[in-house]
């Protein structure tokens, strides 16, 4: 059996449910009273918090410049926090994941879809193997780039697959492509004052 190892965060508390197995009907209609939301690992509560508030301010500004991409007048959105089934077995809640518009309207009939785009803010509380664990799991199910945000290090990691990574600072230029390749921007964009 796997130990989650799941580091304390004092602005939210303990999360209590951590490791705890759950059928997926359960989890389903079930909601968290103890301030995380959790992912679902084939029955087992993975938690995780939502967007911090250091961290909308980067969503705004992700999503302001994707405004600017025919993706976007086509209709698609950048959304946050969006759960994604990535099998039957398990959902994951990238912080941001761009749908196209048909996705869109797939996820409004109940339908299970995966972004080709997501995208992951770092924070403290995670651990090396769960974010290894996580980008392999996006790639196997058809996920084509993540970037890989480090806000305390002003620094993003682009992945196109689990052993290709693009590592940008400063004035590097962050793409979406192969899904999205309009969607660039620098590192100094998202991180500005």
């Amino acid at each position: 059996m796997e130990t989650l190892t799941i580091a304390y965060d004092e602005r939210y508390g303990i999360p209590i449910y951590t490791g705890h197995r759950m059928a997926k009907a359960d989890f389903l209609q079930w909601k968290s009273d103890d301030n995380y939301v959790y992912e679902f690992n084939d029955g087992v509560l993975e938690p995780t918090t939502g967007m911090r508030q250091d961290e909308v301010l980067l969503f705004k500004r992700l999503n302001r410049h994707f405004a600017q991409t025919n993706a976007y007048r086509l209709g698609g959105e950048l959304l946050a926090e969006v759960d994604v089934w990535l099998t039957q077995k398990q959902m994951r809640r990238p912080d941001a994941a761009f749908y196209s518009v048909e996705q869109i309207d797939q996820l409004a009939n109940h339908t299970q879809v995966v972004p080709s785009f997501a995208i992951e803010f770092a924070s403290v509380s995670d651990n090396e193997h769960t974010s290894i664990t996580k980008r392999h799991e996006y790639f196997d199910a058809g996920v084509q780039v993540v970037w890989w945000v480090y806000p305390d290090f002003k620094e993003v990691h682009v992945y196109t697959s689990p052993k290709t990574v693009t590592i940008c600072t400063d004035d590097d230029v962050m793409s979406a492509a192969p899904a999205l390749a309009e969607f660039q921007m620098t590192v100094r964009e998202l991180f500005r004052k």
